[in-house]
């Protein structure tokens, strides 16, 4: 079935190869632009095709967004237009004939046809398929510069997680305890002076001093665990987990298979990634149990959290199930969503990663 696929793709290879000359050999010109166009635009969408059908990744470069600039000038990301128009023309034409994945596409489109098609007919498949990683998987240079570009993007989302943390963690001070901290010295303030004269009333000023300050410390205490919970550094992941687990309104069971820790940084975000999950399933999945599986198979940590409940979660709507997979980005993780309409949820964290020793806590 594959090799019929593949040959059917030559048909309309052959058909763009002839626009060309068609265009060239005739009076009018106007027709000569188009074809190039077809010819280019063909030639990307008949090797995204042949990528899919040889399981290939896809080379091209992202391209860039269209900016408007001061007094409502266009940047393309390579050059400057009043019209937007012509802004978006340029961004089209730069974006698709500065990339070398273009014409490694013309190249293959030139020679697929016959070498191809020889190949499909005289030899086995996996023949073909060198013959066509060979023109169209993606460079050395492509693959770096992705790399690059994945990297500055986790970055730029880990200076952004960072920066709203830091600004919650002082909007809690600032509103939660500093507020109470303040009024506890006002109250005892007063205390003090009914202390002489109006003792009954500095006994109750006193007591509601004493309640603040437990609203206080209990505030502090939600905020030190917000930010690392002191079991998950005491004990680890799983056992914070567990904690987490006897805390939910659902039945959640943890199953582990860890023989050491995980490095810090990565252990909070796994910890507070699979709470948002939880959290997830107890607002939207209407089911009632809930199971974490935690493995690590010597190179990645995989866990998953699967529930009963009624399916349909997507990571294109709403933020949780998207800010998790931002969280795990940063130490070039994968989150993987499996939720048919029905159920059930299934959502697959996978991190790559050491174990420390056992007995240390670093890796």
């Amino acid at each position: 079935m594959r090799r019929l696929s593949l040959l059917a793709l030559k048909v309309p290879a052959v058909l763009l190869l002839a626009l060309p000359p068609l265009a060239f050999t005739h009076l009018y010109s106007a027709l000569t632009f188009p074809s190039l166009v077809a010819l280019v635009a063909g030639s990307r969408g008949l090797a995204r095709t042949s990528r899919r059908l040889q399981g290939i990744e896809t080379p091209y470069a992202p391209r860039p967004p269209l900016q408007q600039a001061h007094l409502g000038w266009y940047f393309t990301g390579y050059d400057y237009h009043r019209r937007r128009v012509l802004a978006v023309l340029s961004l089209w034409f730069n974006w698709i004939g500065r990339d070398p994945a273009t014409w490694r596409d013309l190249a293959w489109l030139g020679t697929d046809p016959l070498v191809g098609t020889v190949l499909l007919l005289t030899s086995r498949l996996d023949r073909h398929a060198r013959w066509t990683r060979v023109l169209l998987a993606p460079t050395g240079t492509a693959r770096l510069g992705e790399r690059v570009r994945e990297l500055t993007d986790s970055r730029a989302e880990a200076l952004d997680a960072q920066a709203a943390e830091l600004e919650r963690i002082e909007r809690d001070l600032h509103d939660g305890a500093q507020a109470r901290l303040v009024a506890i010295g006002l109250t005892l303030s007063l205390a003090q002076r009914a202390l002489r004269e109006r003792p009954d009333e500095a006994d109750a000023l006193l007591s509601e001093a004493r309640a603040t300050a437990s609203d206080a410390v209990r505030q502090l205490r939600d905020l030190v665990h917000g930010i690392r919970p002191p079991v998950l550094t005491e004990r680890g992941l799983v056992a914070a987990l567990e904690l987490l687990a006897l805390e939910h309104p659902l039945r959640v069971g943890v199953a582990a298979q860890l023989t050491g820790r995980l490095p810090a940084p990565l252990e909070s975000a796994v910890y507070f990634a699979a709470s948002e999950l939880l959290t997830n399933a107890a607002k939207h999945a209407r089911g009632s149990t809930v199971e974490i599986r935690i493995v690590h198979n010597g190179e990645t940590l995989v866990v998953t959290v699967t529930d009963d409940g009624i399916g349909g979660a997507d990571t294109a709507n709403g933020t949780g199930l998207a800010g998790v997979r931002k969280r795990l980005r940063a130490f070039d993780g994968t989150l993987t969503v499996g939720s048919p309409p029905g159920g059930p949820t299934v959502i697959t964290m996978e991190v790559p990663c050491a174990l420390s020793s056992p007995r240390t806590s670093t890796c």
